[in-house]
């Protein structure tokens, strides 16, 4: 008996160890999604020029978008990068809770009028769109990976130029902007400044 406690009591801790691992790890924030750099004009703080840039992206359901495959690609990147910040940075959490469920359902919207796989990860979308948009500026044929576009390049390509109208990307990207905008103003990230601390 006496050489059996030893044994339990380790397996004990051990347990304990990895419980309290565990519960770090659940407290720990999300690691933030990879800044789109090449998405967004130097020196400007991210998510405040993001917001504006992709309200103006979709506005009046995303009209201006049409026809202009690059900056399609680069509107759809900004709103992926929009959505998985807004969604999963604690930072943000001040916000209302339907801007986030609005852009998801917009990002759901872009990512099927391009064809694209719907639960491909966010990272990963804003990436490949990045890429897409820079060699159609560069006048190169742009590399549509089938994990992300299945229909092929031809087809993707095609989806880019004319991707449709975007009424939820539209109300959400609008939304986001608005609601950024009014907690800088009433002080609703930090209300004993009237600042945010991003």
């Amino acid at each position: 008996m006496r050489q059996t406690k030893p044994a339990s009591l380790a397996a004990a801790l051990a347990t304990s160890v990895l419980l309290l691992s565990g519960c770090a790890e659940l407290r720990a924030p999300r690691p933030s999604q990879p800044l789109p750099t090449a998405l967004l004009p130097p020196n400007v703080e991210p998510l405040r020029a993001a917001a504006r840039m992709a309200a103006a992206d979709f506005a009046d359901q995303g009209s201006r978008l049409q026809g202009r495959p690059a900056e399609t690609a680069r509107a759809v990147g900004r709103l992926e990068w929009l959505t998985a910040t807004l969604s999963t940075d604690p930072r943000y959490s001040a916000l209302p809770e339907g801007v986030a469920m609005s852009l998801r359902a917009g990002a759901a919207e872009a990512r099927a009028n391009l064809g694209m796989v719907a639960d491909t990860p966010p990272a990963q979308a804003t990436a490949v769109l990045t890429e897409i948009a820079r060699a159609i500026d560069a006048g190169a044929t742009p590399s549509f990976p089938a994990s992300v576009f299945p229909a092929g390049p031809e087809r993707s390509l095609q989806r880019l130029q004319a991707p449709g109208p975007f009424p939820q990307a539209g109300i959400a990207t609008g939304q986001a902007a608005e609601a950024i905008a009014a907690a800088d103003r009433q002080g609703g990230w930090k209300p004993t400044t009237g600042q945010s601390s991003f």
